[in-house]
């Protein structure tokens, strides 16, 4: 039993607004469940010390650093948690992912049209009267940005009759992949009126053909774009287009529709590049670089490159395509996997070597948003368990007999120099608690909109992800319970095989009305199947355009 609900409650601070989610409100039981209690090497529980002794010989044994490769990404998405840590891979030459599975793809895509990926913050979404969710299942995942914009007009753009669709004034259902067809669609209806002018390549697309390819009828693409040109719409934009067929360009178009129309500051993706904090540094990337960069959606693929996988932050035996892959190989005895994990997931339960982590409850980090443009210091309310991010790194870098510039930088001086972009010093926010950055944001723009040769017509069935209420991907089992796979569509019901280019799973399959034909949606939480494979075993090693996985693989189905 948790002792602690009724005396910590979220800050009534904008945009916070004194209310947390289902997965912020679990956090205090969950901190009590599933955890590491102690280090454990091949099953036995052992001290720290002999733990920490069996990975530096195994990382010594192994000449050829690239050969060692850390998976990691932003759980509760802490400077000291999440960036830091990496200066001692960096020193030692080991590699390191491209850390595309999330954004990645959005973030290049929009930086190649403005330079920057930074859009609207709160106070700028007040001032919108209407709003375009296109991708973004907002009313689950983003329910802050949700709470201010709920009053307002509201579109919906999706491939199902999502939750935000439901709850929106109207909305639209596209084929997977045609997003940017439908974008470019919207602008040609504008350009043709004279509301825009000087869009580039719109002379190359037939409005009838845009409708055929995206399913959506003419009339409906026409009335979208009386919604941008009549009520002038903030557009946010969700993760999940970056990870279909198009993204990348799904992305930028769907970005430049606000500027052809003279909408400041129209859009919304992710802020989080654009506040000023110099990432790079506290990854120590200005002194020591990783030997090789390998992209997310290939880890699996690209195992046997890899002698040694030393996971925080991060399950990818789940998350990642091929994570199957990674099990089979630490299993077959190919690779030593090493997890710093507060809980055992997926990953650290097949693990050689299990290391106790901390909970965002237990240890001291700093705090930052993709969306606004606040700063937390994070303090403990709990007692600690296991070893921070920080303190193992240095333990490690003394059983290794490893000496550099950037493991002796103290992490708060570190973080001061980080800061320096956004105007605050590492002080102030310690002393502060809560700082508001002022970010420098320059945008220069650079027409992208593609042409028909550069872009795909998706045919066929694809797999399509979104997020659950109670869960961020495969965290929050331990209060919510373990889900198994079920595939919603609107053909099949009970067992059967997603089947694609490199291999099949077996699932749980249910009709649902919402779910076009052709579409197989899943709940981020649920990718296990009742064997413990999770679907993502069967998603190929695919990167789009701009560099992030395509996740959304073209799939069949065998019952």
């Amino acid at each position: 039993m948790c002792i602690f609900d009724e005396k910590y409650r979220p800050l009534k601070l904008f945009p916070v607004n004194g209310f947390t989610c289902s997965r912020g409100i679990a956090d205090l039981k969950r901190n009590f469940k599933n955890r590491v209690e102690s280090p454990m090497v091949e099953g036995k529980e052992v001290s720290l010390e002999e733990a920490l002794d069996y990975v530096a010989r195994a990382i010594k044994g192994i000449d050829d650093k690239s050969k060692i490769l850390h998976v990691d990404y932003d759980g509760n998405q802490g400077l000291f948690t999440w960036y830091y840590p990496a200066r001692l891979w960096n020193v030692l030459g080991a590699s390191s992912t491209d850390y595309s599975i999330c954004s990645l793809e959005g973030h290049e895509a929009i930086k190649a049209v403005y330079g920057t990926s930074f859009g609207a913050l709160p106070e700028d979404f007040a001032k919108f009267k209407a709003v375009v969710f296109w991708g973004s299942e907002a009313a689950i995942s983003f329910i802050h940005g949700w709470a201010l914009l709920r009053d307002k007009y509201k579109v919906a753009v999706d491939v199902r009759l999502s939750e935000t669709a439901k709850r929106s004034d109207k909305y639209v259902i596209v084929k997977p992949g045609t997003d940017v067809f439908l974008a470019i669609g919207v602008l040609k209806v504008l350009q043709t009126r004279g509301a825009i002018k000087g869009v580039p390549n719109l002379e190359l697309y037939d409005l009838d053909h845009l409708s055929r390819v995206t399913g959506v009828p003419v009339e409906e693409i026409e009335e979208l774009a009386d919604v941008y040109q009549e009520m002038r719409p903030l557009t946010v934009i969700g993760f999940a287009l970056g990870r279909s067929v198009n993204g990348g360009y799904a992305i930028s178009v769907i970005s430049q529709i606000p500027h052809y129309l003279g909408i400041d500051r129209g859009f919304f993706y992710s802020n989080s590049q654009g506040l000023g904090i110099d990432f790079n540094y506290l990854r120590g990337l200005h002194l020591a670089k990783p030997s090789k960069v390998v992209n997310m959606a290939e880890v699996g693929a690209r195992i046997k490159e890899f002698k040694l996988i030393f996971v925080w932050n991060a399950n990818p035996i789940i998350s990642l395509p091929g994570g199957n892959l990674i099990k089979e190989a630490v299993e077959e005895g190919d690779v030593t996997l090493v997890v710093h994990d507060p809980f055992w997931s997926e990953t650290a339960k097949v693990a050689n070597v299990v290391l106790p982590a901390p909970t965002f409850l237990e240890k001291e980090d700093v705090v930052y948003s993709y969306w606004h443009q606040y700063v937390v210091y994070n303090e403990p309310i709990l007692p600690k368990k296991g070893v921070s991010e920080v303190e193992l790194m240095a333990m490690l870098a003394r059983k290794l007999e490893v000496s550099h510039p950037l493991l002796e930088e103290d992490p708060w001086s570190a973080l001061d120099v980080a800061l320096k972009g956004t105007g605050v010093t590492a002080e102030e926010l310690k002393r502060k608690k809560v700082v508001k950055l002022s970010p420098k944001v320059e945008y220069r723009f650079n027409p992208l909109i593609p042409t028909p040769s550069m872009l795909e017509v998706p045919e066929g069935d694809t797999l399509v992800y979104s997020a659950h209420p109670n869960y961020t991907n495969s965290q929050f089992k331990e209060v919510y319970g373990d889900r198994t796979a079920v595939v919603y569509n609107s053909r099949y019901e009970g067992e059967g095989y997603l089947v694609t280019e490199v291999g099949e799973v077996k699932v749980k399959f249910k009709r649902e009305q919402g779910v076009p034909s052709g579409v197989y949606f899943l709940f981020k939480s649920s990718l296990k199947n009742s064997e413990g494979i999770s679907v993502n075993a069967v998603v190929p090693p695919k990167r789009g355009k701009f560099g992030g996985p395509v996740l959304n693989a073209k799939v069949r189905v065998k019952v």
